[in-house]
């Protein structure tokens, strides 16, 4: 790890906080993350939305990007000093007979930066469960000088426009954008072990929350969208807030309805028993929705267990992880 972690960070230290590759590349940041997963992925209308989104957080990038990709291309191309990517390469994507794949990044591949963004949308033949995704990530100070709720916000206008299944939003571990530098990351015993420290620090790999969340969420963030298809397994929205008490706040979009966990978004600490309340409530009140996840989400930390006879450390492990706000 780059240095301990502070004992009071400030939104400053926290951003300067990384565990590191073996080389020392920065592996995975803290910062604030937004996850969505959408159905409907070949249609015109979604993939304007898609786009429309791509654009406002590009906007919120100006230019600090240095890499991005479309669909189609077999390499990453490079933006020059002051370059901004074309909004007509965005529009070139809306076609439903073609992909929809976009990713950009302030840094190089392998690295993780705070200022990088990853869409996937290209199945052409889909099924209607199939689901595609988009992740953003933000420093802290982005939205330093920004109005208050600004981050909900903009989370909830990302939600209204992909009418999304679920999503996610809140305090996260930044990982590289490329799916080769994130997956690295995800196998690190380090990341592993901070994660389960540090409980309200949302991860995710968006493949694998693809595929095997097609009929349930991950887990929950600080902002949790769930769409009113899955609700209706647990009453509804209102059973939810109920089941969650005052501490939870729910907010409406055009496909279901988003729960926020608390005032303000958390990075917990597990080894000092600072567990939020409020999300330990949003996690019990929608622990039927959660889905079947077998596979490795992130690499155990060395000597995890015990474990039983034939059981893998890592998907073990990943299930304590995802079912750390399941309150005891």
């Amino acid at each position: 790890m780059q240095q301990d972690f502070p004992q009071y960070p400030t939104p400053a230290e926290l951003e300067q906080f990384y565990i590191p590759f073996p080389d020392g590349r920065p592996a995975a940041r803290i910062g604030l993350r937004l996850d969505f997963f959408f159905r409907r992925l070949g249609e015109s209308d979604l993939r304007e939305a898609l786009g429309g989104c791509i654009g406002q957080y590009l906007n919120l990038a100006g230019d600090r990007m240095i890499l991005y990709s479309v669909a189609g291309d077999r390499q990453y191309r490079r933006l020059k000093p002051g370059q901004r990517v074309d909004p007509a390469q965005l529009q070139a994507m809306i076609n439903p007979e073609g992909d929809f794949n976009f990713e950009a990044s302030a840094t190089d591949e392998g690295i993780a930066q705070h200022w990088a963004i990853s869409v996937m949308s290209s199945q052409i033949k889909f099924r209607e469960d199939e689901l595609g995704y988009l992740i953003a990530y933000l420093p802290f100070t982005a939205l330093q000088n920004a109005p208050p709720r600004s981050f909900t916000k903009l989370f909830l206008r990302f939600c209204d426009a992909l009418a999304v299944e679920h999503a996610y939003g809140g305090m996260g571990w930044v990982l590289p954008f490329d799916p080769a530098g994130r997956r690295g990351a995800l196998h690190l015993e380090s990341l592993g072990e901070q994660a389960m420290r540090f409980c309200a620090l949302d991860l995710n790999d968006p493949t694998g929350t693809s595929i095997h969340c097609e009929h349930g969420i991950k887990s929950i963030n600080w902002l949790t969208a769930i769409s009113h298809r899955l609700l209706e397994r647990v009453g509804g929205s209102e059973a939810v807030a109920r089941t969650a008490g005052p501490g939870v706040a729910v907010y409406p979009y055009r496909n279901g309805a988003v729960f926020q966990a608390g005032d303000t978004p958390q990075v917990g600490d597990s080894q000092q028993g600072l567990i939020p309340p409020a999300y330990v409530a949003l996690g019990k009140a929608v622990k039927p929705l959660r889905a079947a996840y077998p596979d490795r989400l992130v690499t155990a930390p060395p000597n995890f267990g015990p474990l039983a006879p034939g059981e893998n450390a890592n998907k073990v492990f990943t299930q304590r992880w995802l079912a750390r706000f399941d309150g005891g």
